[in-house]
């Protein structure tokens, strides 16, 4: 006998087995339906930022083209701003496995290895429309109770990528056994951020030169950390 028929019997209550399964995986399901729904917003919103910028982009048009109405909308993102950070949000976290993935061993230089982890993120921000990184970093600027966090969320996963990278470095003889990873982590994460902000404010900025700017200072770094 399924568990609960027997209290179903003794209240007078009728009805298939079925019914009490069926309201036990409801909420499993209305999860997954959430989940669903919102990696959809999130498709459509990214081809409306790519075709008409921040500025351009109508969250009720976003909200008509996903088939839902401008009240569900909001009750996913509740302002456009927030819609771009889910956005840049799993973007960044789909870049773990391409790091993780990069090559270490003992004869790799690990100045070309950490210009590697550079290039995967510097060719990421470059598929994006500038003024749209621009549009997220200044409402991280005015609205630091919300976009602060999520800005220094980014930024802390991108600190964990270059931790780990550095960590293997450390475990295959590349770098010393004393190396300070976290802090070390935190000073080549530094030197990137500070060419991001030359990145996203021209547009004269390519990736190689920006690279090339990094490599520089990079040097200075390992001569320390090396």
């Amino acid at each position: 006998m399924v568990r609960g028929v027997g209290v179903r019997q003794m209240a007078g209550l009728r009805g298939p087995k079925m019914t009490i399964v069926e309201d036990r995986r409801t909420p499993g399901r209305r999860e997954r339906k959430k989940a669903e729904r919102r990696a959809a917003i999130i498709s459509v919103a990214r081809k409306a930022f790519q075709k008409s910028g921040f500025d351009g982009a109508s969250m009720e048009v976003i909200a008509e083209d996903s088939d839902i109405s401008s009240a569900t909308l909001y009750n996913y993102f509740p302002s456009k701003s927030e819609l771009l950070f889910s956005i840049l949000e799993q973007d960044l976290s789909s870049l773990s496995e391409r790091i993780t993935n990069i090559a270490v061993d003992s004869e790799i230089n690990p100045k070309l290895l950490i210009l590697n982890i550079m290039n995967i993120y510097f060719c990421w921000f470059n598929d994006y429309d500038r003024g749209l990184i621009r549009q997220f970093v200044a409402d991280a600027i005015r609205s630091p109770q919300f976009h602060g966090r999520s800005y220094h969320h980014l930024e802390n996963l991108m600190i964990l990528h270059i931790e780990g990278l550095l960590n293997r470095m450390v475990e295959c003889g590349n770098l010393k056994s004393s190396l300070d990873v976290e802090n070390s982590a935190r000073l080549i994460f530094n030197i990137g951020n500070s060419e991001f902000y030359a990145f996203i404010a021209s547009e004269n900025f390519s990736v190689d030169l920006i690279l090339d700017r990094i490599g520089h200072q990079v040097d200075l770094a390992i001569s320390g950390i090396g």
